[in-house]
């Protein structure tokens, strides 16, 4: 009886139904992606795209080594090494490390990248968000660093708009899953 008198309640109420199910299904597609994103990915290449479409290798070299690690309580880490890789300091422990010289010091800092912080999926825009806690950067501390996602079989190629060297670019990461040894 109440909603013969209440059209505007009987339409509140089918629209509010007919939302349920889209937000329900999306919910399964982002906890489905965060399933198949959970584990190790080992770096196969990392490709800097210019806006003429030119292909350029300006930070990390042709043959970068990396891994990325997505883990089921919502942290992700991720650590890259420059082709060439660094070759000094020498030293073995931390307190070497910090007693090379600065110039040793810069060559290993220049040649390697790493952050850490939790991340989220957003399956209807092809994306994974990573919320950066701590990196070897300090200003990207709290930045929230959106990448888009392809995920083809045991491949996830993550790609992300930057500004750099006065322009735009496109950077494309494409790692390969690590399976378990046992």
């Amino acid at each position: 009886m109440l909603l013969r008198r209440s059209p505007l309640l009987c339409a509140l109420m089918v629209g509010t139904l007919l939302a349920l199910p889209v937000h329900a299904g999306q919910m399964e597609s982002d906890a489905s992606v965060h399933e198949q994103l959970l584990g190790a990915w080992r770096l196969v290449s990392i490709e800097t795209v210019r806006p003429n479409g030119e292909v350029i290798y300006p930070f990390y070299g042709k043959h970068p080594r990396g891994l990325i690690v997505y883990d089921r309580s919502g942290w992700m880490s991720v650590q890259i090494v420059s082709d060439p890789p660094p070759t000094v300091p020498k030293a073995d422990s931390r307190e070497g490390f910090i007693a090379a010289p600065v110039n040793e010091k810069v060559a290993a800092v220049d040649a390697y990248y790493a952050y850490c912080g939790t991340w989220t999926v957003d399956a209807s825009r092809a994306t994974v968000t990573h919320h950066i806690d701590q990196s070897l950067y300090p200003g990207e501390l709290g930045e929230d660093g959106v990448r888009h996602f392809v995920l083809d079989g045991d491949r996830l190629t993550l790609t992300a708009k930057t500004h750099e060297m006065g322009e735009e670019h496109e950077r494309k990461l494409v790692w390969q899953r690590l399976r378990a040894e046992r």
